[in-house]
């Protein structure tokens, strides 16, 4: 990832608290208040009020809600984040996603619902329009 891109994330990036080192196996609910990295295995919900960072390595088998969001391995569940999430070319999402801004590199799989932006800022002038594909 450019150095540019990770600038644009929060500065909890750089106030890493918590780790989960490559050995690592977590089963259950963790909540911190800066930022983690998870380069093992979760299993549970995770939660930060800034960057979750899923290093190359690291898998997580249940719900991500963070500020900011750095996928680059796997992540089966929803993922929920309140500003940018990044989906790094080795990443694999299985799962919906909801997000301000989404940013997707060449490789990155995504299996899922993605739900962009604010759903309750649609307005009776402004609705959600619908598009309808078919087959010519």
């Amino acid at each position: 990832m450019a150095k540019s891109d990770r600038s644009s994330f929060s500065s909890g990036v750089a106030e890493l608290s918590t780790i989960l080192g490559a050995d690592a196996q977590f089963e259950g609910k963790l909540t911190v208040k800066r930022s983690m990295r998870v380069d093992g295995r979760v299993k549970g919900e995770l939660a930060s009020s800034e960057t979750i960072t899923i290093g190359s390595n690291g898998s997580v088998e249940g719900d991500i809600t963070a500020k900011d969001v750095i996928v680059g391995g796997k992540v089966t569940g929803r993922l929920t984040a309140s500003g940018k999430t990044m989906l790094e070319r080795s990443s694999v999402l299985k799962g919906d996603l909801k997000t301000k801004r989404l940013v997707v590199e060449e490789g990155a799989i995504f299996n899922g619902n993605s739900n962009m932006g604010d759903t309750e800022l649609a307005s009776p002038q402004h609705p959600p329009r619908k598009i309808q594909l078919t087959e010519e």
